[in-house]
């Protein structure tokens, strides 16, 4: 076979028919070098070498919890392979009982919460098993650094795999009291009126954060601010591809602030277990549109 033929060959095998004949010709050529590196027992290894095993630090703030705290080994491990949705699939009828009995055991933990303007919390409404947040920005308030037991385990998991693709990510404020969240709104009318602070701040019981399932999240690359600007970032957009996989979904989507009530947050996830996580990343809802849809 010569090389015009074995090329062709190749784009109709890949399907990408697109593909230049000068790329094809890479990939060959790193084939062969890989082949001969294997054969002569010289490991090939592609990559940056690990972060140090300490939670590091920037020049002006420590990123970390009290006291060192070594990452566990299982960060240390090799990168996934993350991608950008979950794949299409057909369900069997096994499968679509399997995920209808583990939205009603989520439903029944109290993972599906709604919490928006329309379906407030009680004002003394308190998680009872609410676990203390490893990975934070230590500037933030103390009193905000935890979530539900459950949703904590998921997001340490999450923080834990971004930082094996060299991806730092830190919880800025997670659970917030009733008293908390009413002293926010409140700062906020004062400085931009009650209007435009409804946009993006929720009045006190009517915030996700008072269920200790949602968190915001920043990095370095935005100076741990909450921006626009972090949905832009490599760790915003891997956490906007990859939450789905650890139970979180991004909870105030751009173009979405008629439904949820609330502007474009790329900074503000939400835990609601893996299967729905999955469920709407793969049917792109918001949480609003997906209970509706499973009622």
């Amino acid at each position: 076979m010569d090389l015009q033929e074995w090329i062709n060959k190749m784009k109709k095998t890949l399907q990408w028919p697109s593909l230049s004949s000068k790329f094809l010709l890479g990939i060959t050529a790193t084939l062969l070098l890989t082949e001969m590196a294997y054969l002569s027992g010289i490991a090939v290894v592609c990559g940056a070498p690990e972060h140090k095993d300490f939670l590091f630090c920037d020049s002006d703030r420590l990123i970390g919890v009290e006291g060192d705290y070594v990452i566990p080994e299982k960060v240390k491990e090799s990168k996934e392979e993350l991608s950008e949705a979950p794949p299409e699939r057909e369900t069997t009828a096994g499968e679509a009982k399997e995920e209808n009995e583990a939205l009603k055991d989520d439903a029944e933990k109290g993972t599906l919460i709604l919490v928006n303007k329309t379906h407030p919390l009680e004002k003394n409404y308190q998680p009872e098993d609410l676990t203390a947040i490893l990975y934070f920005a230590v500037d933030r308030s103390e009193e905000c650094r935890f979530m539900r037991k459950e949703a904590a385990g998921a997001f340490h998991e999450m923080v834990e795999a971004a930082r094996r693709d060299e991806l730092s990510i830190v919880m800025t404020t997670a659970y917030r009291s009733y008293s908390f969240q009413q002293m926010l709104w409140e700062s906020y009318v004062a400085s931009e009126g009650e209007e435009a602070a409804a946009r993006f701040s929720a009045k006190p019981g009517q915030s996700e954060h008072q269920t200790g399932l949602a968190v915001d999240v920043s990095a370095a690359s935005v100076d741990y601010r909450l921006t626009d600007e972090f949905g832009k970032t490599e760790e915003g957009k891997w956490l906007a591809a990859n939450a789905y996989r650890y139970g979180f979904i991004l909870r105030y989507p751009k173009g979405a602030e008629d439904v949820t009530g609330y502007l474009y947050e790329p900074w503000h996830f939400r835990y609601v277990g893996k299967t729905a996580a999955a469920l709407i990343k793969e049917n792109d809802l918001t949480l609003e549109e997906f209970l509706i849809e499973i009622e």
